[in-house]
Protein backbone atom coordinates (compact mmCIF):
# COMPACT_ATOMS: atom_id res chain seq x y z
CA UNK A 1 0.00 0.00 0.00
CA UNK A 2 2.82 2.39 0.90
CA UNK A 3 4.52 1.77 -2.48
CA UNK A 4 1.23 2.51 -4.31
CA UNK A 5 0.76 5.79 -2.47
CA UNK A 6 4.35 6.82 -3.12
CA UNK A 7 4.11 5.94 -6.79
CA UNK A 8 0.85 7.89 -7.04
CA UNK A 9 2.48 10.94 -5.50
CA UNK A 10 5.28 10.69 -8.01
CA UNK A 11 2.87 10.43 -10.95
CA UNK A 12 0.81 13.36 -9.66
CA UNK A 13 3.98 15.41 -9.31
CA UNK A 14 4.90 14.55 -12.88
CA UNK A 15 1.49 15.69 -14.15
CA UNK A 16 1.47 18.94 -12.19
CA UNK A 17 5.01 19.90 -13.04
CA UNK A 18 5.33 18.54 -16.56
CA UNK A 19 6.23 21.99 -17.75
CA UNK A 20 9.36 21.84 -15.62
CA UNK A 21 10.30 18.44 -17.08
CA UNK A 22 10.51 19.90 -20.56
CA UNK A 23 12.77 22.63 -19.29
CA UNK A 24 14.87 20.22 -17.31
CA UNK A 25 15.43 17.98 -20.32
CA UNK A 26 18.07 20.39 -21.58
CA UNK A 27 19.96 19.99 -18.31
CA UNK A 28 19.74 16.18 -18.22
CA UNK A 29 19.63 13.74 -21.14
CA UNK A 30 18.77 10.76 -18.95
CA UNK A 31 15.78 12.20 -17.13
CA UNK A 32 13.79 8.97 -17.50
CA UNK A 33 16.51 6.97 -15.78
CA UNK A 34 16.55 9.51 -12.93
CA UNK A 35 12.80 9.18 -12.61
CA UNK A 36 13.03 5.39 -12.56
CA UNK A 37 15.82 5.37 -10.00
CA UNK A 38 14.00 7.86 -7.81
CA UNK A 39 11.12 5.42 -7.26
CA UNK A 40 13.49 3.18 -5.32
CA UNK A 41 14.90 6.07 -3.30
CA UNK A 42 11.67 7.93 -2.68
CA UNK A 43 10.70 5.87 0.40
CA UNK A 44 13.39 7.26 2.69
CA UNK A 45 13.35 10.67 1.03
CA UNK A 46 9.63 11.29 1.41
CA UNK A 47 9.60 10.17 5.03
CA UNK A 48 12.47 12.53 5.75
CA UNK A 49 10.82 15.49 4.05
CA UNK A 50 7.45 14.88 5.64
CA UNK A 51 9.02 14.60 9.08
CA UNK A 52 10.88 17.87 8.57
CA UNK A 53 8.11 19.86 6.94
CA UNK A 54 4.86 18.36 8.26
CA UNK A 55 5.91 15.92 10.95
CA UNK A 56 3.66 13.33 9.32
CA UNK A 57 4.18 9.69 8.51
CA UNK A 58 3.67 8.88 4.85
CA UNK A 59 1.16 6.11 5.70
CA UNK A 60 -1.12 8.71 7.30
CA UNK A 61 -1.25 10.92 4.22
CA UNK A 62 -4.10 10.15 1.84
CA UNK A 63 -4.11 10.78 -1.88
CA UNK A 64 -7.24 12.91 -1.45
CA UNK A 65 -5.36 15.19 0.95
CA UNK A 66 -2.35 15.43 -1.35
CA UNK A 67 -4.64 16.52 -4.19
CA UNK A 68 -6.55 18.99 -2.00
CA UNK A 69 -6.41 22.53 -3.36
CA UNK A 70 -8.68 24.25 -0.87
CA UNK A 71 -5.82 26.47 0.32
CA UNK A 72 -4.28 27.08 -3.08
CA UNK A 73 -4.58 30.56 -4.56
CA UNK A 74 -3.15 32.19 -7.62
CA UNK A 75 -0.67 34.13 -5.52
CA UNK A 76 0.14 31.52 -2.86
CA UNK A 77 1.19 27.86 -2.83
CA UNK A 78 -0.52 25.45 -0.47
CA UNK A 79 1.47 23.30 1.91
CA UNK A 80 0.93 20.24 -0.30
CA UNK A 81 2.17 22.10 -3.38
CA UNK A 82 5.30 22.99 -1.44
CA UNK A 83 5.75 19.33 -0.51
CA UNK A 84 5.50 18.32 -4.15
CA UNK A 85 8.09 20.97 -5.05
CA UNK A 86 10.40 19.60 -2.36
CA UNK A 87 10.04 16.06 -3.71
CA UNK A 88 10.69 17.03 -7.32
CA UNK A 89 13.61 19.31 -6.47
CA UNK A 90 15.22 16.43 -4.56
CA UNK A 91 14.53 13.97 -7.36
CA UNK A 92 16.23 16.16 -9.97
CA UNK A 93 18.92 17.48 -7.62
CA UNK A 94 17.90 21.08 -8.34
CA UNK A 95 20.41 23.65 -7.11
CA UNK A 96 19.53 26.60 -4.89
CA UNK A 97 17.34 29.18 -6.56
CA UNK A 98 16.37 26.48 -9.08
CA UNK A 99 13.02 27.98 -10.04
CA UNK A 100 14.59 31.36 -10.58
CA UNK A 101 17.22 29.72 -12.80
CA UNK A 102 14.73 27.74 -14.88
CA UNK A 103 11.98 30.33 -15.25
CA UNK A 104 14.04 33.51 -15.48
CA UNK A 105 17.42 32.19 -16.58
CA UNK A 106 19.15 33.58 -13.50
CA UNK A 107 22.29 32.05 -12.07
CA UNK A 108 21.98 30.02 -8.89
CA UNK A 109 23.85 30.95 -5.76
CA UNK A 110 21.36 31.82 -3.05
CA UNK A 111 21.13 29.66 0.04
CA UNK A 112 17.44 29.06 -0.58
CA UNK A 113 15.09 29.24 -3.51
CA UNK A 114 13.88 32.86 -3.34
CA UNK A 115 10.74 32.29 -5.40
CA UNK A 116 9.59 29.41 -3.21
CA UNK A 117 10.43 31.46 -0.11
CA UNK A 118 8.33 34.38 -1.41
CA UNK A 119 5.43 32.03 -2.17
CA UNK A 120 5.79 30.33 1.22
CA UNK A 121 5.43 33.72 2.88
CA UNK A 122 2.21 34.41 1.00
CA UNK A 123 3.36 36.08 -2.22
CA UNK A 124 1.47 39.34 -2.78
CA UNK A 125 -0.74 38.71 0.23
CA UNK A 126 2.36 38.07 2.35
CA UNK A 127 3.89 41.35 1.20
CA UNK A 128 0.73 43.16 2.27
CA UNK A 129 0.78 41.46 5.68
CA UNK A 130 4.38 42.59 6.18
CA UNK A 131 3.45 46.13 5.12
CA UNK A 132 0.56 46.28 7.59
CA UNK A 133 2.79 44.95 10.36
CA UNK A 134 5.36 47.65 9.66
CA UNK A 135 2.67 50.35 9.64
CA UNK A 136 1.25 49.16 12.96
CA UNK A 137 4.71 49.06 14.54
CA UNK A 138 4.45 52.88 14.76
CA UNK A 139 8.16 53.43 14.11
CA UNK A 140 8.14 56.87 12.48
CA UNK A 141 10.26 59.98 12.83
CA UNK A 142 10.07 63.64 11.90
CA UNK A 143 12.94 66.11 11.65
CA UNK A 144 13.34 69.62 10.30
CA UNK A 145 16.17 71.09 8.29
CA UNK A 146 18.39 73.06 10.65
CA UNK A 147 21.78 74.71 10.93
CA UNK A 148 23.91 74.45 14.05
CA UNK A 149 21.59 71.85 15.56
CA UNK A 150 23.04 70.65 18.87
CA UNK A 151 20.52 67.95 19.85
CA UNK A 152 21.16 64.22 20.01
CA UNK A 153 21.47 63.13 16.37
CA UNK A 154 22.04 59.49 17.38
CA UNK A 155 18.27 59.16 17.66
CA UNK A 156 17.77 59.95 13.96
CA UNK A 157 17.23 56.64 12.15
CA UNK A 158 18.70 57.04 8.67
CA UNK A 159 17.71 53.45 7.81
CA UNK A 160 14.09 54.58 7.44
CA UNK A 161 12.68 55.75 4.12
CA UNK A 162 12.71 59.55 4.22
CA UNK A 163 10.43 62.02 2.48
CA UNK A 164 10.29 65.80 2.26
CA UNK A 165 6.90 67.49 2.64
CA UNK A 166 6.94 70.62 0.51
CA UNK A 167 4.15 73.26 0.49
CA UNK A 168 3.81 75.89 -2.22
CA UNK A 169 2.66 79.47 -1.60
CA UNK A 170 -0.81 78.40 -2.75
CA UNK A 171 -0.95 75.62 -0.16
CA UNK A 172 -0.33 72.78 -2.62
CA UNK A 173 1.39 69.94 -0.77
CA UNK A 174 3.78 67.55 -2.48
CA UNK A 175 5.92 64.79 -1.05
CA UNK A 176 9.34 63.77 -2.43
CA UNK A 177 11.71 60.98 -1.49
CA UNK A 178 14.99 62.34 -0.12
CA UNK A 179 18.20 61.26 1.60
CA UNK A 180 18.75 63.18 4.86
CA UNK A 181 22.24 64.48 5.46
CA UNK A 182 23.64 65.06 8.95
CA UNK A 183 26.83 67.11 8.60
CA UNK A 184 29.09 68.51 11.28
CA UNK A 185 28.68 72.29 11.24
CA UNK A 186 31.62 74.13 9.73
CA UNK A 187 30.96 77.27 11.79
CA UNK A 188 29.57 76.24 15.20
CA UNK A 189 27.98 78.93 17.34
CA UNK A 190 29.80 77.58 20.38
CA UNK A 191 33.35 76.59 19.36
CA UNK A 192 34.45 73.29 20.84
CA UNK A 193 30.94 71.80 20.95
CA UNK A 194 29.35 69.46 18.43
CA UNK A 195 26.75 71.12 16.24
CA UNK A 196 25.24 69.73 13.06
CA UNK A 197 23.58 70.91 9.89
CA UNK A 198 20.52 68.84 8.95
CA UNK A 199 19.49 68.94 5.32
CA UNK A 200 18.74 66.62 2.40
CA UNK A 201 20.05 65.87 -1.09
CA UNK A 202 17.44 67.88 -3.04
CA UNK A 203 17.80 71.52 -4.10
CA UNK A 204 14.64 72.77 -2.36
CA UNK A 205 13.59 73.37 1.21
CA UNK A 206 10.93 71.42 3.04
CA UNK A 207 8.20 72.00 5.57
CA UNK A 208 9.52 68.98 7.46
CA UNK A 209 11.06 65.55 6.78
CA UNK A 210 9.13 62.35 7.46
CA UNK A 211 10.79 58.97 8.06
CA UNK A 212 8.79 55.75 7.85
CA UNK A 213 9.52 52.00 7.53
CA UNK A 214 7.57 51.51 4.26
CA UNK A 215 7.63 53.05 0.80
CA UNK A 216 4.84 55.59 0.20
CA UNK A 217 3.54 57.33 -2.90
CA UNK A 218 5.23 60.57 -3.85
CA UNK A 219 3.84 63.62 -5.64
CA UNK A 220 0.70 65.62 -4.92
CA UNK A 221 -1.06 64.77 -1.65
CA UNK A 222 -3.53 67.62 -1.26
CA UNK A 223 -4.13 71.25 -0.40
CA UNK A 224 -3.16 72.62 2.99
CA UNK A 225 -4.59 75.66 4.77
CA UNK A 226 -1.63 78.05 5.08
CA UNK A 227 -2.94 79.52 8.34
CA UNK A 228 -1.78 77.98 11.62
CA UNK A 229 -4.66 77.98 14.12
CA UNK A 230 -3.90 78.02 17.84
CA UNK A 231 -6.14 75.70 19.80
CA UNK A 232 -7.03 77.80 22.82
CA UNK A 233 -10.25 76.77 24.61
CA UNK A 234 -13.25 77.45 22.40
CA UNK A 235 -11.33 77.10 19.12
CA UNK A 236 -12.84 74.84 16.45
CA UNK A 237 -11.32 73.75 13.13
CA UNK A 238 -12.58 71.59 10.25
CA UNK A 239 -10.07 69.86 7.98
CA UNK A 240 -10.24 70.48 4.26
CA UNK A 241 -11.66 67.29 2.78
CA UNK A 242 -10.50 65.42 -0.29
CA UNK A 243 -12.93 63.19 -2.18
CA UNK A 244 -13.90 60.00 -0.33
CA UNK A 245 -12.29 61.25 2.89
CA UNK A 246 -13.91 61.13 6.30
CA UNK A 247 -14.75 64.49 7.86
CA UNK A 248 -12.40 65.53 10.68
CA UNK A 249 -12.89 68.36 13.16
CA UNK A 250 -10.89 69.63 16.15
CA UNK A 251 -12.46 71.32 19.18
CA UNK A 252 -10.47 72.70 22.13
CA UNK A 253 -11.95 73.00 25.60
CA UNK A 254 -10.71 73.95 29.05
CA UNK A 255 -10.48 76.76 31.60
CA UNK A 256 -8.00 79.61 31.10
CA UNK A 257 -6.55 80.89 34.37
CA UNK A 258 -4.16 83.54 32.99
CA UNK A 259 -3.47 85.49 29.81
CA UNK A 260 -1.13 84.50 26.99
CA UNK A 261 -0.62 81.55 24.68
CA UNK A 262 1.26 79.81 27.49
CA UNK A 263 -1.10 80.92 30.21
CA UNK A 264 -2.21 78.60 32.94
CA UNK A 265 -5.09 76.32 31.91
CA UNK A 266 -7.08 73.57 33.59
CA UNK A 267 -8.85 70.49 32.21
CA UNK A 268 -7.54 71.07 28.70
CA UNK A 269 -9.01 68.84 26.01
CA UNK A 270 -8.50 68.75 22.26
CA UNK A 271 -11.23 66.57 20.79
CA UNK A 272 -10.79 65.15 17.30
CA UNK A 273 -14.02 63.88 15.70
CA UNK A 274 -14.29 61.64 12.65
CA UNK A 275 -17.66 61.63 10.86
CA UNK A 276 -18.17 59.03 8.14
CA UNK A 277 -21.72 59.77 6.99
CA UNK A 278 -22.11 63.44 7.92
CA UNK A 279 -25.07 62.72 10.19
CA UNK A 280 -23.25 62.00 13.44
CA UNK A 281 -24.47 58.40 13.63
CA UNK A 282 -21.03 56.85 13.28
CA UNK A 283 -18.89 59.58 14.81
CA UNK A 284 -15.68 58.58 16.56
CA UNK A 285 -14.25 60.88 19.26
CA UNK A 286 -10.78 61.06 20.77
CA UNK A 287 -9.16 63.47 23.23
CA UNK A 288 -5.52 64.09 22.28
CA UNK A 289 -5.15 67.01 24.70
CA UNK A 290 -3.18 65.04 27.35
CA UNK A 291 -0.56 64.15 24.72
CA UNK A 292 0.04 67.85 24.01
CA UNK A 293 -0.57 69.88 27.16
CA UNK A 294 0.68 68.63 30.53
CA UNK A 295 2.41 69.93 33.65
CA UNK A 296 5.66 70.51 31.72
CA UNK A 297 4.37 71.71 28.33
CA UNK A 298 1.54 74.13 29.03
CA UNK A 299 1.31 76.24 25.85
CA UNK A 300 -1.67 75.88 23.52
CA UNK A 301 -0.76 73.71 20.49
CA UNK A 302 -0.96 75.02 16.94
CA UNK A 303 -1.82 72.99 13.83
CA UNK A 304 1.41 73.17 11.83
CA UNK A 305 0.35 70.85 8.99
CA UNK A 306 -2.21 68.21 8.08
CA UNK A 307 -2.57 65.71 5.22
CA UNK A 308 -2.79 62.04 4.40
CA UNK A 309 0.78 60.73 4.54
CA UNK A 310 0.24 56.97 4.20
CA UNK A 311 -2.88 56.90 2.05
CA UNK A 312 -5.72 55.65 4.25
CA UNK A 313 -7.95 58.65 3.32
CA UNK A 314 -7.84 60.03 6.89
CA UNK A 315 -5.83 63.20 7.50
CA UNK A 316 -2.78 63.03 9.77
CA UNK A 317 -1.79 66.08 11.81
CA UNK A 318 1.44 67.74 12.88
CA UNK A 319 1.19 70.12 15.85
CA UNK A 320 3.59 72.88 16.86
CA UNK A 321 3.99 73.88 20.50
CA UNK A 322 6.17 76.48 22.16
CA UNK A 323 8.22 75.09 25.02
CA UNK A 324 10.83 76.59 27.33
CA UNK A 325 13.56 77.97 25.09
CA UNK A 326 12.41 76.19 21.95
CA UNK A 327 9.73 74.48 19.84
CA UNK A 328 8.15 71.04 19.90
CA UNK A 329 6.63 69.24 16.90
CA UNK A 330 4.26 66.32 17.54
CA UNK A 331 2.97 64.06 14.76
CA UNK A 332 -0.30 62.12 15.01
CA UNK A 333 -0.97 59.39 12.42
CA UNK A 334 -4.20 57.56 11.66
CA UNK A 335 -2.80 54.48 9.89
CA UNK A 336 -1.06 52.77 12.86
CA UNK A 337 -3.77 53.75 15.38
CA UNK A 338 -5.95 51.11 17.11
CA UNK A 339 -9.40 50.51 15.62
CA UNK A 340 -11.12 52.43 18.43
CA UNK A 341 -8.90 55.50 17.95
CA UNK A 342 -8.56 58.08 15.18
CA UNK A 343 -4.93 58.99 15.73
CA UNK A 344 -1.91 57.76 17.62
CA UNK A 345 1.09 59.84 18.63
CA UNK A 346 3.83 58.64 16.30
CA UNK A 347 6.81 61.03 16.40
CA UNK A 348 8.18 64.10 18.19
CA UNK A 349 10.93 66.60 17.34
CA UNK A 350 12.46 69.22 19.64
CA UNK A 351 14.24 72.36 18.42
CA UNK A 352 15.95 74.18 21.27
CA UNK A 353 17.32 77.71 21.24
CA UNK A 354 20.58 77.05 23.03
CA UNK A 355 21.86 80.30 24.58
CA UNK A 356 25.27 81.44 23.39
CA UNK A 357 28.17 81.47 25.83
CA UNK A 358 29.02 84.89 27.21
CA UNK A 359 32.48 84.83 25.70
CA UNK A 360 31.09 84.19 22.20
CA UNK A 361 28.98 87.35 22.45
CA UNK A 362 31.90 89.69 23.27
CA UNK A 363 33.30 90.69 19.90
Amino acid sequence: MRRIIILSIFLISQALFGQFDSLLSKYSSNGSKLAEDSIFRIDSMINQKFSIYKNLDIDSVQIKSILSETEEKWYQLSEYQLLRLILISNKYKWPSDSLIKIIHGKKSGYSRDSLILWLEEGGIEGDERKRIKLIESNKYQIITEAYNYFGNISKIDLSLRWYAIVISDEGITNIFNVNPQIILSQFPLNPGELEFDIRHNRDFGSHFLFGCPIAIDTGYIGVNDPSIPSFYPGKSFTFFQNNNSDRLTLNAMGAVLSNGICGSIENYSLIVTKSSDGEGNNDLFQDIGPSLVDTINNCFPELFWYGDLLGDKISDALFLQKIDNGLRLILFLSDPSPHDKIWIKSAEWILSNKPLKEESLSY
